[in-house]
């Protein structure tokens, strides 16, 4: 039997989110949805930036 468990609403973030874990039968993750229906925008410039840039970046747009 599968199972689904979800966290909604995640705090720690600025606007709505939910977190939506999948487990199988034997109780490992099948899969995770991370869900933040908010257009924050800044996403687009982040394209194609290496990984270790963003934290720096994105750091300094939101103020939270």
């Amino acid at each position: 039997m599968s199972r689904r468990i979800t966290i909604d609403p995640v705090t720690r973030l600025e606007g709505h989110g939910k977190i939506e874990i999948f487990l199988d039968e034997n109780g490992a993750v099948a899969n995770v949805y991370f869900q933040i229906p908010e257009l924050r925008g800044f996403e687009k410039f982040c394209e194609g930036r290496p990984v270790e840039e963003l934290p720096r970046i994105v750091s300094r747009i939101c103020g939270v």
